[in-house]
């Protein structure tokens, strides 16, 4: 080694400067080729790998809109049944709606005089529960009360009205009594049991 260096020390400044800028070429050249190209397949690599994963998050982005959507879809859905059910309930809930008949005829000045549940009358899709009832009161506070059982969220229909004056007593306005049919309805279940 020694007299490699002796050698090159001998050697004229020009020969030293092409020598020291092919050794400096060499190893730049070597950096390159075992370093810079690896980094470039590298990089080529990452980028490869990040349109792919642009991809899969546009994918990914788009189904959770669309999931988004049926969300949205099914709680409109479920509201809706919820708000048919109150219109057409699975079960009779016969209790509650006397009570509802009872407060819409006190809320309208009514005072009924009978009320009676008829047997249910199945259908194909829903079972029929006609409720009798006998009202007694002036004509507008019938009004009233047909107005209001037309607004309960129920499904109420009124059938087989019959109207009737009643004597007046003296110093007081003519009362008419009211005959007719409430029928609700509840929803039949796919098994048709009543």
């Amino acid at each position: 080694m020694n007299n490699f260096l002796q050698k090159l020390l001998r050697l004229k400044t020009p020969v030293k400067v092409a020598a020291t800028l092919g050794v400096m070429i060499a190893i730049a050249g070597a950096y390159g080729g075992l370093f810079y190209l690896d980094l470039e397949d590298q990089i080529k690599g990452a980028r490869a790998r990040g349109a792919q994963l642009q991809a899969e998050k546009a994918t990914y982005e788009a189904r959770k809109r669309e999931y988004q959507a049926y969300r949205t879809e099914l709680t409109q859905l479920q509201q809706e049944q919820r708000d048919l059910l109150k219109a057409l309930p699975k079960k009779a809930e016969i209790p509650t709606f006397l009570s509802n008949l009872q407060e819409q005829a006190e809320l309208s000045g009514l005072e009924i005089i009978s009320l009676r549940i008829d047997a249910e009358n199945p259908m194909e899709l829903y079972i029929r529960i006609p409720v009798r009832i006998e009202v007694r009161g002036t004509y507008h506070s019938i009004t009233k009360f047909f107005k209001n059982l037309s607004e309960l969220p129920r499904i109420v229909n009124v059938e087989s009205l019959s109207l009737g004056v009643e004597r007046a007593v003296a110093g007081t306005s003519p009362r008419l009594r009211a005959k007719f049919v409430a029928a609700t309805f509840r929803y039949r279940d796919a098994g048709g049991g009543a």
